[in-house]
């Protein structure tokens, strides 16, 4: 054999290799997009049906039904654990509305406390029924155990999805739903939102908190960083404190310095009181924004008077049509920037992209 024979059947030797592992990366490739398909194929079987919906009247729908008119954020849990995934689902019961989505809890195992919740939530109309709770419990248990061979998640840890609009997974994980973060840069709102929505107070309570979110928006439209501080609770908030490490803490003399708030204008507040503790939400729409909104977070503390003392404050862009990228969290303190970094993806897919 010549010297060029063997140096062509090395070359053929090598490409033979890489073809090989060419084809054997698009046999595995294939075999995922089969199994996101199958799956897709096995979600849009599972039905739900909003009971507290005079237009709907209760009537079961598959999810492969709803494509095109909702998104679905669909949570699995023992009941304890998705009675804390409820109250925390209830103070963005409006912006689900807003973004369109389908809010579906399944519970491993039965308990008088969630039973409750539950029905006065589907009841209120934001959170969906499913039809066949056993047949979701076992799509929950095969996901949970393809991805780490155990389905112990589901019944104890808690999980979630979201489907997009059209129907294609958009997010998931184990443990609680971060739910401005994923209506920030997966689920953001359907239409583009109102400046001028009123609040909407269901009580006396929830009228306070709204008056001391008021009192906050007062100040950071007077460029007042004293005042904000005055409206603060005296303790230091958890999550801002361990943000503030991995990032910059500004004051708020630093955060109000450009005046990016002169002008702020607040709309669709509402607020959830839950004992000691409350929540406030809304849109913020700053001045020169062209329609940008913002989706805005308070968590208060009561203090000793009965008067509500901001805890912690975050805002995350919520604008139809885009991804968030970046949010704030603060408190007594300050702020703390968090910008997203990573290559963008196509909407509605894994990765970043509105869905």
């Amino acid at each position: 054999v010549s010297i060029l024979d063997a140096r062509g059947l090395a070359g053929c030797a090598a490409a033979s290799l890489l073809f090989g592992s060419l084809a054997a990366r698009e046999r595995g490739l294939r075999g995922k997009v089969l199994l996101r398909m199958e799956r897709e194929l096995a979600v849009g079987a599972l039905q739900i049906s909003q009971t507290g919906s005079a237009l709907g009247g209760g009537r079961p729908r598959a999810l492969s039904a709803l494509r095109g008119e909702r998104r679905v954020v669909a949570i699995s849990g023992s009941p304890g654990w998705l009675l804390a995934e409820l109250r925390s689902a209830e103070v963005y019961r409006r912006r689900l509305e807003q973004s369109g989505v389908a809010l579906v809890c399944v519970a491993f195992g039965e308990e008088a406390a969630w039973a409750d919740a539950s029905r006065a939530a589907e009841a209120a109309g934001w959170l969906w029924r499913p039809a066949d709770a056993s047949g979701w419990r076992g799509y929950f248990s095969d996901i949970l155990t393809a991805k780490d061979g155990s389905a112990k998640a589901a019944a104890e840890e808690g999980a979630f999805f979201a489907l997009s609009l059209r129907g294609r997974s958009c997010a998931s994980g184990v443990g609680r739903v971060p739910w401005d973060e994923l209506l920030g840069t997966k689920l953001p709102p359907i239409e583009p939102l109102s400046p001028s929505d009123p609040p909407a107070p269901a009580s006396e309570e929830e009228a306070a908190v709204l008056a001391a979110q008021a009192a906050l928006y007062d100040a950071l439209r007077d460029v007042d960083a004293a005042a904000v501080r005055r409206l603060c609770s005296p303790e230091d908030d958890d999550e801002v404190s361990a943000l503030a490490p991995l990032g910059r803490l500004d004051g708020w003399e630093t955060v109000l310095k450009y005046d990016a708030t002169a002008g702020l204008r607040l709309s669709s507040q509402d607020a959830t009181v839950a004992g000691e503790t409350a929540f406030s939400t809304g849109l913020e729409f700053p001045a020169g924004g062209n329609g940008a909104s913002l989706l805005c977070t308070q968590r208060w503390a009561r203090d000793q008077a009965g008067g509500w003392r901001l805890a912690q404050h975050r805002t995350i862009p919520y604008t139809a049509l885009a991804d968030a990228a970046a949010c704030l969290r603060c408190d007594r303190r300050g702020c703390v920037a968090l910008q997203r970094t990573g290559a963008a993806g196509p909407a509605g897919m894994p990765g970043d992209g509105p869905a």
